[in-house]
């Protein structure tokens, strides 16, 4: 055997891509592999019951489809239970009544180091509403779990649970992710679950108050933050000195643009990235108060990321009258990412997308995506995509509405330049109207040679005539020509230079004739 074997990291590295079935057969070939395969098998557990299962047979059963410990674990049951236990690294649990006599009999261990104690990564289901019989002792247990050093939680639960898990005081945490299922939690539950936890390094979570957010301005490791502002954050929002120190991503969800605004106001952010979500569309005026402030808070060096989502179109909105402008963003010389999706979108032509080009060098992923709202043909067209191809070199991911109606009597002739993304193998072409799909795939095969899938009219933007089923199978019919106009321009280009060095052989050959004769 290979010394390389020997190393159980290396072991584990490859144990991990293996099936559980194929796992089993490890453990039983070679002495060698046994503790290896068996941290890998426990290492992420969906629920208790395979702990449980490994205790003798006569402590357990299964009564009707439900598993059940029969007696008290004795000391040698506690052995056996802790030498499988010390391997997790990652449980989920969803709150059963019927487990509560599981919890129960978990509750005396000899020592608390016999549960879980390489336990990291946590994940709770619990949506009851109320203090339900047996949910105490789930909580208990998850008490003694918790002792020690837990790193990351998942919750998705009910206010009351959120509020129980917070008398845990599980103050290791360093990520956190607090989500509801249908009705929302209360901004003073979660402030009053997360005032503790000043070691996080990342939290994604619902509403939070004012206070909450002062206690999270000043958590010293902070880098990752992702909260619903709601509309009673005060319009002179202000934190205490230096906040935020440590935060690079910032996500802000609302259901109106002003708690944005306020937060974006309170203070200069030294971020990576931005994002904003919105329950509904604003207003045109507030679109342009938004994107001249980002330039004003948000460090233009070290800014790589801007993403504003709108979830659906105000009755308002109209695209052609309300079209906004891009301008205060150029400033931001570093972007790599740039995201705009919703009803409302910049106005640009192949001029005002050169200009984004131009300023965006490094840009990797442009997302221009109307997904509601009121249709606007676009004013892009395919020589605009030269332009974009050729002052962002490293663009690999894009959707962009492009006019691809083709004038018969001069239709675009593939660029004769060097523009070749070979990044590119995806593109969500929006809202795009097209008509020669011949013509288009093979000046698209020039550009974007490596491209393998097209993406078009998924939304729910109203296309004038009812085309967007026809416009759709058009562009699938582009990306399987694309790839066909790709193979022959590749064939092409061997073959000629096959005949150029079959060219210059011969020409080398006649000038070595007379050097020989003489």
């Amino acid at each position: 055997m290979h010394q390389c074997l020997h190393l159980e990291e290396i072991l584990q590295e490859i144990f991990k891509n293996a099936d559980y079935r194929s796992l089993t057969i490890l453990a039983r070939t070679c002495r060698l592999f046994y503790e290896p395969v068996l941290n890998v098998i426990y290492s992420d557990l969906q629920e208790l019951e395979p702990l449980i299962k490994c205790l003798p047979h006569d402590l357990w059963s299964t009564s009707s489809g439900e598993l059940v410990i029969r007696g008290p674990l004795r000391p040698q049951d506690w052995e056996v239970f802790a030498r499988y236990s010390r391997r997790v690294r990652s449980l989920r649990l969803r709150w059963f009544a019927s487990d509560a006599k599981l919890y129960r009999a978990l509750l005396s261990p000899p020592d608390p180091s016999f549960l879980l104690p390489n336990l990291r990564t946590f994940t709770w289901h619990c949506l009851s509403t109320r203090s339900a019989a047996g949910l105490d002792d789930m909580i208990a247990f998850m008490r003694l779990i918790f002792c020690h050093n837990l790193a990351a939680a998942q919750l998705i639960v009910s206010e009351h649970a959120l509020a129980a898990f917070s008398d845990l005081g599980c103050t290791s945490l360093r990520h956190l992710v607090i989500q509801s299922h249908k009705v929302a939690i209360s901004a003073n539950v979660t402030e009053d679950a997360i005032c503790k936890l000043s070691a996080l390094r990342s939290l994604t979570c619902g509403e939070v108050s004012v206070r909450a957010l002062h206690h999270l301005a000043q958590f010293p490791l902070l880098s990752r933050l992702t909260v619903w502002l709601g509309d009673d954050i005060p319009s002179a929002l202000t934190f205490p000195r230096f906040p935020f120190s440590k935060l690079r991503y910032l996500t802000i969800n609302t259901k109106s643009l002003g708690p944005c605004l306020s937060m974006l106001k309170a203070t200069n952010w030294n971020i990576r990235c931005f994002h904003h979500r919105m329950d509904a569309g604003y207003d045109p005026a507030g679109r342009k108060v938004l994107l001249e402030l980002l330039p004003m808070q948000l460090a233009h060096k070290s800014l790589k990321c801007i993403s504003l989502h709108t979830a659906s179109p105000h009755p308002d909105d109209d695209p052609i009258t309300n079209p906004f402008s891009l301008k205060p963003l150029l400033s931001f010389k570093n972007l790599l990412i740039l995201e705009l999706v919703g009803a409302i979108l910049p106005e640009l032509d192949n001029d005002g997308l050169q200009k984004l080009a131009v300023a965006w060098p490094q840009l990797r992923v442009l997302i221009l995506h109307q997904k509601a709202g009121l249709y606007r043909v676009p004013q892009v067209d395919l020589t605009g995509l030269v332009l974009l191809l050729e002052h962002c070199p490293e663009l690999h991911q894009l959707a962009l509405s492009v006019n691809a109606i083709i004038d018969t009597k001069a239709p675009p002739a593939p660029p004769m330049s060097n523009i070749s993304n070979k990044l590119i193998t995806f593109i969500n072409f929006s809202n795009s109207p097209i008509t020669k799909t011949a013509e288009v795939a093979a000046f698209l095969s020039a550009i974007v040679p490596n491209l393998r899938e097209t993406l078009s009219w998924t939304g729910e933007v109203r296309c004038p005539g009812g085309n967007a089923q026809e416009y759709r199978k058009r562009w699938d019919d582009v990306t399987e020509l694309v790839h066909v106009f790709a193979e022959v321009r590749r064939q092409e280009r061997e073959a000629c230079m096959h005949a150029l060095g079959k060219s210059e052989l011969v020409r080398s050959q006649k000038q070595l004739r007379p050097s020989i004769i003489n």
